[in-house]
């Protein structure tokens, strides 16, 4: 099996700038490259350009994926982690969950990255969605929302490196039953089954903000002067919006002191939660094909009362419906063979008795001997029941 990896970054904030750019078309010689996006395949080779750089320069995630296990994710966040010490500490015990601090200001770059063996996850070609995933879990994580985090411990444990009856998840956020689809689309990426994180849902409360809890933005509006509300306009009219709020949303955390997201601790292994998945998935699975079964019985009813009118107009106009037959298998093709086949079958039980046998019959005849090598038209005749 040769080699491939795929490199993949994306601007979520806004579009790269010309010295980011420029820094971007250094880092590789044949990348596809945009102001909001740069991908780059090998086959022989791998990527040796600065990640880390390119994220602190214009990109915001980043996706890196070879076909021999390695899978990383990186998030590009420039205003911090937005969840207490203790809280962050509990999620970043994971060797595979990493957090690096910029060298100034509070941004970082959260990166997840498992150990997997070559063959112990399936091989993945639909890439380039998983960065949407990914942009949607960073848009979360800039807004506090905690569920984010744990899907990315839930990434980062799943590591052939780990015992999975040793790794301990952290405290389960509320409302892990309501995660948008979107950030739960990147499990599979790391081998997950979407279904762990209903798993890990189990026995845990839907997300309820305190309602007798202040709201941190609307104290924060209230204290600033009206100089700086002109500011803030300004600002939003005049740079990136997204930035703005994300920069903002920082000065409002540092400003008071939010309650963390809520959170329920279940103590629950890594290998308890892939079992709970395997339940599910097994449950699904029998549902799904209930509803296979069920869906191929519509079907059936539905194709055996098409036939049954089509065989009352057989009735009215057998001619007719012999020529459609002859024409059908002097198109040529297999699936046409078959269609004229059924249609003299239906013709001879639409008319019944002797007469529609002899119809049927008399019909099969004339077209083996009008078309005796085509091996395929005769094949479907004998199927039907008329042609000996």
């Amino acid at each position: 099996m040769s080699e491939y990896q795929y490199v993949a970054f994306r601007a979520v904030d806004r579009p790269l700038d010309d010295k980011q750019l420029a820094f971007a078309e250094k880092q590789s010689s044949h990348s596809e490259l945009s102001r909001w996006e740069m991908s780059v395949e090998y086959h022989y080779s791998s990527f040796r350009g600065d990640v880390d750089g390119l994220l602190r320069r214009g990109f915001d995630v980043h996706l890196a994926y070879t076909n021999y296990g390695d899978r990383e994710v990186k998030l590009r966040l420039p205003s911090g982690l937005p969840f207490s010490k203790p809280t962050l500490k509990s999620f970043l015990s994971c060797d595979s969950l990493t957090w690096k601090k910029d060298a100034k200001g509070n941004g970082g770059i959260l990166t997840v990255r498992p150990f997997h063996d070559s063959d112990s996850i399936e091989e993945d070609w639909d890439l380039d969605d998983y960065l949407d995933s990914i942009a949607k879990l960073r848009e979360q994580l800039i807004s506090g929302d905690l569920r984010a985090m744990y899907l990315l411990w839930l990434c980062a444990a799943y590591d052939d490196n780990e015992d999975p009856a040793e790794m301990i998840e952290p405290a389960v956020p509320h409302g892990l039953d309501t995660m948008p689809t979107l950030s739960v689309d990147l499990m599979p990426f790391f081998g997950l089954d979407p279904l762990m994180l209903k798993a890990a849902a189990n026995g845990v409360p839907a997300f309820k903000p305190e309602e007798d809890d202040e709201d941190p933005i609307q104290v924060w509006a209230q204290s600033i002067s009206e100089a700086r509300s002109r500011e803030l306009l300004r600002m939003f009219l005049r740079d990136d919006a997204a930035s703005v709020k994300a920069e903002l949303l920082a000065e409002i955390r540092d400003a008071g002191s939010p309650a963390d997201w809520p959170t329920t601790n279940r103590g629950r292994s890594l290998d308890d939660l892939l079992a709970a998945t395997e339940v599910l998935r097994e449950k699904a699975n029998e549902q799904e094909k209930k509803k296979a079964r069920a869906k191929a019985v519509r079907d059936a009813a539905k194709a055996e009362k098409k036939r049954q009118a089509r065989m009352t107009k057989m009735k009215e106009s057998p001619k007719t419906w012999l020529a459609q037959a002859e024409e059908l298998a002097a198109a040529r093709g297999t699936h046409n063979y078959k269609a004229a086949a059924e249609i003299l079958a239906d013709l001879r039980e639409a008319i019944g008795g002797e007469t529609g046998d002899k119809l049927a019959r008399d019909c099969a005849n004339k077209l083996v001997k009008a078309y005796p090598t085509l091996t395929m038209l005769k094949s479907s005749l004998r199927k039907s029941g008329v042609l000996d």
